[in-house]
This record gives C-alpha cells, structure tokens and sequence, in this order.
C-alpha cells in the first residue's frame, strides 16, 4: 500500500499531494473495516439462554430461548411389535413455538413456557429422577420425553410398567413423570394453532411388494438419481430369496431408514405432482416402491437430521439427511 501511494503521489502536483494521502488513508481505514466486518459475520451467534431457579437444589437451570433449538420434544414408538412414526408428537422450542406432529403449529407465551419448565423441574422433579426408563413390556410402544436443559439433552421413556416389583420411589417417579406428560399435553392444548407449513422436505422411499400391477402407477420423475438408488440408500439391499416372492424388510415399515434424502424446491414440486400430493406409490423399470415426502420441522433443517421413531428402539437416534444417495 506504501508503494502505491508513493507511485500515485509522485505524479501528483504538490497542491493535491496532501489531499491525496487523506484519501488513500481513508481507503486503508475503510478496508480495514470491511475486513473486520467479513470476520465478525463468520461468528458464531450467540444464544439466547433463559434460566430457572431449582428450588430443591438451590441453583439455576439454563435452556435455550432461540426458535431453532428444541426445548420439550415427545415421540411415540420403540415396541418390538410397534409401528413407526415418522415424526415427532410434539416439538416446543425455545421461543414457545410448538409443531404438533408436522401438520399443526402454534406458539406458547415467553412466561406459559417458563412456567411450564418451572413445573417439570420443581414440582415433578425431572431432573433429580434415579431412573429414567419406565418400561415393563418391551412388545409395547411408549411415550418418550426429550428435555433440554443446562446444555444437555435428558430423554424418558413412559411406557407400561408397574406390572413386576418394583420400588416405592420408582413409582413414585413413573407417577410424576405422567403428569408431567399430561402438564405438557395440557399447556399446547389451551393455544389455538394452525396448519404448519414446511419450507423443505425430505424423501423417504422403500421398496414394495404388494402394489397392484394392474394399476397405472406414476413413474419416477427425477434423472439426479433413480428410485431404487435412493431406496437402497435408505433402507439398504434386499437380500435375495428364491423361497418367497415377498422380501420386504420393515424399513420405513415398522423400523426407522438409515439415511434419509433431503429434496430441493424443484425435486419437490416434481415428486408432488406425480403423486398428487405427499405421499403414494411409484414405479419404476418394472418395479415398484412407496414414497412419503417428509415436512422438514426447523431444527432438522439446521441439523440435517429428521426426527423419528420406529419399533424395536429403546433410544433416540436422528436419521441422517444427504441431497444425493
């Protein structure tokens, strides 16, 4: 830059030399800035944190107030013999808004959220549980509970138990953890909601054996990739078995896919006029498949994960989303 202005102010008269270092000099500082700017855009942003104060343990607790983080999240599965759910029950993030499923969303006020949070940690104790699975039949479903607090991710599950000895303070645990379920259920049933509108979607696909070869099924629109790539991406390889013409796995069935393929705007609106809506069947070089398009909710879409669950889960374990298999 040195070199510069001695180049440019050596063919300048002297009456325009002085004026001449200004505004180079300013044109350092405003780069200089700019640069400054460009590396302060590339932070982080910080997150809003909100606190409660645990009344039992004498300390605050911290959760999340930004709308992208999920506060209270249920999910409903995990039996051996239990069906698939391919999203959450219910989804409360950090600013009070609630997505119901995929279909319908709402918003809880700023003090109904706390208050709400104040409960689950002060009058059922959740955080102080000394257990925190309550499941006697593993064939049936239960209800899983996800809370977010103090940078850490808790997860219970409800299901049938009572039914082998078990120890007072278990029960008394499975008891409130109850009614926390239903204080929860209680405080998004007393809002009005509306229909919830997704901005992105993801593809689920699976191969199927009991279409109807006789009907006219649409075929697969998209050249990025074809359909049995994506199936297999998804829910893997059918092995091959010359004893039955029926060899479909229960992924995307009965059990949660691997991966799961996150859709642009154009692949969407393609893929939805096909099927005439958003979900049905396909075909395609003779074969057939069945095909849902996933509402992405706002946290899937920051972590590239959908939230699901299916049979055979005793956890929580997001599915991955790629744009190609």
């Amino acid at each position: 830059m040195r070199q510069l202005a001695r180049k440019v102010t050596s063919t300048l008269p002297k009456s325009r030399h002085r004026c001449s270092l200004i505004t180079l000099s300013s044109l350092c500082l405003l780069l200089l800035a700019l640069g400054l700017v460009a590396c302060d855009s590339g932070t982080a942003k910080q997150k809003q944190i909100k606190t409660i104060q645990q009344a039992k343990a004498n300390k605050q607790v911290t959760y999340s107030a930004d709308p992208q983080d999920v506060v209270i999240r249920t999910l409903y599965g995990g039996g051996l013999k239990g069906s698939l759910s391919l999203s959450p029950v219910l989804s409360i993030y950090g600013d009070g808004t609630y997505i119901l499923g995929t279909e319908r969303t709402g918003k809880l006020a700023s003090d109904a959220l706390q208050q709400l949070l104040d409960a689950l940690v002060n009058t059922y104790d959740l955080p102080d549980f000394s257990q925190k699975q309550f499941i006697d039949i593993q064939d049936l479903n239960a209800t899983y509970l996800q809370l977010a607090l103090n940078n850490q991710q808790t997860e219970f599950a409800y299901g049938s138990f009572g039914h082998y000895q078990t120890k007072a303070q278990e029960l008394d645990e499975y008891t409130r953890l109850g009614k926390a379920l239903t204080a929860i259920n209680n405080t998004v049933n007393a809002t009005s909601s509306q229909s919830y509108k997704a901005s992105t979607y993801a593809l689920l696909a699976r191969r199927t054996f009991s279409a109807d070869p006789q009907r006219d099924y649409p075929f697969w629109p998209l050249s990025d990739y074809t359909l049995e790539q994506a199936a297999t991406y998804e829910c893997g390889s059918i092995p091959p078995n010359e004893n039955t013409p029926n060899l479909e796995t229960p992924c995307l069935k009965f059990t949660i896919p691997s991966h799961a393929l996150l859709l642009n705007h154009g692949q969407y609106q393609s893929l939805k006029a096909s099927l005439n809506g958003n979900s049905g069947t396909m075909s395609e070089a003779g074969l057939y498949y069945t095909l849902a398009l996933r509402p992405l909710l706002p946290d899937e879409a920051q972590t590239k994960a959908l939230a699901m669950f299916g049979s055979q889960q005793t956890q929580f374990t997001p599915v991955p989303l790629a744009s190609t298999p």
